[in-house]
């Protein structure tokens, strides 16, 4: 069976198998990076975060132990509906779409992690996302954006492996794709078969600077990897950028 959307990530992160996947991410590489950033920042107890593209609120969750009062909002209802167990006081979650305006603000800060951005097929759309963040900030708020540096893997594309969770198979092709780096997955679940497929747009350190200065934001910092390290273009393995409303 194959499933086709415009929208793909409406579909696929909305399944059970994208969550079988991912499974077994690194909550401790989360967790040091979410306190080291924080560190940087310098936010204070009850500071107000938002954690835009949350999926099932792994950060969103170091955010709150961490002092914090953070609203985590995502487009995947399931994702949601499992982050809710996780609610408190200061800790809430909500569907939403990044695309449209945000109905809360005043955030001392934002985070955009995981590369949970450039899945719209339209530029324009990104920007929209890019200027919604920045209307929802206090004055002086940071914004976190952590992309994926397509500089550090492109050379290595194509690649195909196969990996088996829980007796479910997934067959996984990466390659680049009409300035998109895209991963096909087929998925073989006893008898049935499914293919789906996320595809995540290519932008540069260049590109992803211009998107928050035209929207307003001022570039505080450039990191490379989740130790804060230095940007290194051909082989930091992410693009991190802390820019401030002003």
């Amino acid at each position: 069976m194959k499933i086709n959307s415009n929208n793909w990530f409406e579909t696929w992160f909305d399944t059970k198998y994208y969550h079988l996947l991912y499974k077994n991410r690194d909550t401790n590489e989360a967790e040091n990076f979410i306190k080291k950033v924080v560190g940087f920042l310098d936010l204070k107890n009850d500071d107000r975060v938002s954690d835009i593209a949350c999926g099932k609120g792994r950060h969103s969750r170091v955010l709150h132990s961490l002092g914090l009062s953070v609203w985590g909002m995502d487009l995947s209802v399931n994702s949601i509906h499992f982050a809710q167990q996780y609610a408190e006081v200061n800790l809430k979650f909500q569907v939403h779409d990044m695309r449209e305006p945000f109905p809360e603000s005043e955030f001392d800060a934002a985070f955009n992690l995981f590369t949970s951005f450039g899945y719209f097929d339209d530029l324009q759309e990104d920007k929209r996302c890019i200027r919604n963040i920045y209307q929802s900030l206090a004055q002086n708020g940071f914004f976190v954006q952590d992309y994926l540096n397509a500089q550090s893997v492109m050379n290595l594309l194509p690649v195909e492996e196969s990996k088996t969770e829980d007796r479910v198979v997934f067959n996984i092709r990466k390659f680049v794709e009409n300035n998109h780096i895209v991963k096909q997955i087929e998925v073989l679940d006893n008898l049935e078969t499914f293919n789906f497929s996320e595809k995540v747009r290519i932008y540069s350190l260049e590109n992803l600077i211009s998107q928050h200065e035209e929207a307003g934001f001022e570039i505080v910092q450039i990191f490379g990897n989740y130790n804060l390290d230095e940007f290194i273009s051909l082989n930091s393995p992410r693009i991190i950028i802390v820019s401030k409303k002003i």
